[in-house]
C-alpha cells in the first residue's frame, strides 16, 4: 500500500456512490458499443495485474490504498485528466473515475466530452442538475455505464468527472 502524496486542490477521489441502473424499458440501440474497460484494462482485472499494466505502459501511478489505484495526467476521451482513480472490487476493476479540477466555472470539457458520449452512445439515457451538479448518464451494449458530471468541488473549485462502469 503507497498512499498518494498530498496536493493543492486535489479532488476527493472516492468510490462512486453508486452504480446506476438502467430505466426497466431501456434497450440499447443498435451499435452502441460495449463498456468493457479503460486505459487497456478490463473490467475484473485482478490490482496487481493492473499495477503491473500501467508501470509498464507508462502511466503515472499517484499511489494504491483501500483497493483504489490514484493516477496523474491520464489520457481519456482525447483530453488529459490531471486526476484518475481506479476502483477493485472482490471481482477486480469495476469503476474508474478522472477528474479535473479548475478554479473557475469552464464547462468547456464537460461540453466537448458530451458532445464526444453522444456522437457514440446517443443522447444520455438520464441527465440530472440538482444542488449545482450537473450529471449525464449513458450506458453501453452490455450495461456498462458512464457518467460526466460537471460542479462544485472543494475549497471553491469546479470539478469535471468522468466515471466508468460495469
Amino acid at each position: 500500500m503507497i498512499r498518494p502524496p498530498h496536493r493543492p486542490h486535489r479532488p476527493v477521489m472516492v468510490r462512486p456512490h453508486y452504480r446506476p441502473v438502467p430505466p426497466p424499458a431501456w434497450r440499447p440501440h443498435r451499435g452502441v458499443p460495449v463498456i468493457r474497460g479503460i486505459l487497456g484494462l478490463s473490467f475484473g482485472v485482478a490490482i496487481g495485474t493492473s499495477l503491473d499494466y500501467l508501470y509498464n505502459s507508462g502511466y503515472s501511478v499517484d499511489g494504491y490504498a483501500n483497493d483504489i489505484v490514484y493516477l496523474r495526467n491520464v489520457p481519456a476521451l482525447n483530453y488529459v485528466w490531471t486526476d484518475a482513480a481506479l476502483y477493485y472490487g472482490s471481482r477486480g476493476l469495476d469503476a474508474s473515475s478522472f477528474y479535473y479540477s479548475t478554479s473557475v466555472y469552464d464547462m468547456s470539457r464537460y461540453n466537448s466530452v458530451y458532445s464526444d458520449l453522444v456522437s457514440t452512445y446517443g443522447v444520455p439515457v438520464s441527465v440530472n442538475n440538482a444542488g449545482g451538479l450537473l450529471t449525464s448518464t449513458w450506458f453501453g451494449g452490455n450495461r456498462g455505464y458512464i457518467t460526466l458530471s460537471f460542479g462544485s468541488g472543494s475549497a471553491g473549485r469546479f470539478l469535471t468527472t468522468l466515471t466508468l462502469g460495469l
